[in-house]
Order: structure tokens, then sequence, then C-alpha cells
């Protein structure tokens, strides 16, 4: 058994080198899409000696922002809006070789600029326009205008408990919800116009 284990090890791991080098490029090229022109994903393949529940490799994820940075690991180097991207990349580039019809993003774009999450955007709506379902919780105008459908989540309290809802939003709702997101409560006429720009 142990035998068969090291061959199977053996033949995992080879794949896992084979399919690293195409994984990064195409990582690194969805970051330079999402606003990080020099950014780099580099994943390490370490082979150990003893086999363990994931063959005979340690997997680490490494991450440079900048030209010139040597790449570290990403969870030391990456601040929130570049971890937000990454996962973003990862994701799409999984989308393409697995079977996965829905995806769900939970306020991806944290930490990200409003330039930055229209270039997101625009990945996740490319991601929708290749026969995937893409779910995406935001409070970003940009990005919650590029959905097809648009619902809105919020939480009614009654005399005994906090109930949250969701409804889906007609044209004229989503116009006003869009431009809330621009300006707060209080909505202004260039707030509506600028959500019926951000809706075409």
């Amino acid at each position: 058994l142990k035998a068969l284990l090291e061959n199977k090890a053996q033949a995992l791991s080879a794949n896992r080198g084979k399919s690293i080098k195409e994984t990064e490029k195409q990582v690194n090229e969805i970051l330079k899409q999402s606003g990080m022109p020099n950014a780099k994903v580099k994943i390490e393949q370490t082979v150990l000696k003893e086999l363990n529940k994931d063959g005979k490799d340690s997997i680490s994820l490494l991450f440079s922002a900048n030209a010139g940075q040597p790449p570290a690991p990403v969870a030391k180097v990456a601040s929130g809006g570049e971890l937000s991207r990454i996962m973003l990349a990862i994701k799409s580039v999984l989308a393409k070789h697995t079977d996965l019809p829905t995806l769900i993003f939970d306020e991806i774009d944290t930490g990200v600029s409003g330039k930055i999450a229209e270039k997101m955007a625009n990945i996740m709506k490319e991601m929708g326009d290749n026969d995937r379902q893409v779910i995406s919780i935001t409070h970003l105008p940009q990005i919650a205008a590029l959905g097809t459908t648009h619902y809105k989540v919020y939480k009614e309290d009654t005399s005994e408990a906090t109930i949250s809802k969701m409804t889906i939003l007609n044209k004229e709702e989503r116009i006003k919800e869009i431009a809330q997101m621009l300006s707060g409560e209080n909505i202004t006429d260039s707030a509506i116009s600028h959500a019926k720009e951000l809706l075409q």
C-alpha cells in the first residue's frame, strides 16, 4: 500500500509541476487586468520526504506587488485590497478549469478604490458571460452596476427580533439604490445621474 501511495504521490507532484507555470501566467495576467501591472504571484512546490494527506508536496503562494521586490508569503506582504484581487484572479482561473457553475464573492472588493472596483467588476462580468453564475455581495456601486440582476439585502427590526430580508430591484429601484451607494442617505441629483451612467 505504501508503494502504491508513493507512486500516486509522485504522479500528483509531476502533474502539479506541469500546471504551476501556466497557472502563474494566467493569475498574473488577471492581476494586470485588475490594476496591478507589476504584481507577480509565484507558486512554490517543495517535495517532502514523508507522505501526507495532500501527497508529498508543500505548496506555498508567494507574492510581490512591485517590480524588483522579491516574492514573499502572500499572507505576510499583501494588503487587504491586494488579497481581494489575488483571490479574484485565482477563482477566475479555477473557474476555467473546474466545474464551478456558481461562484460567490462575499465583499471581495474590500480595500479597493472605485477605479479598481470597476476592473474587478469587469472580470466578474466576463466570468458570468462564460456560463457561470456569479453572485457578488458588495457595497461598491461600480460592482453592483455591472450585475445583470440586483438584489437588495437589508435588516428590519420587529418587536421580537431583527429579520434579514432580500428583495429584487426593478430598474428605477436599482438606480436609486446605486445612487444611495454613491451619495449616502441623502440622494443627490448628481448621484442619480452618475448611477444611470454606471448602469449604461
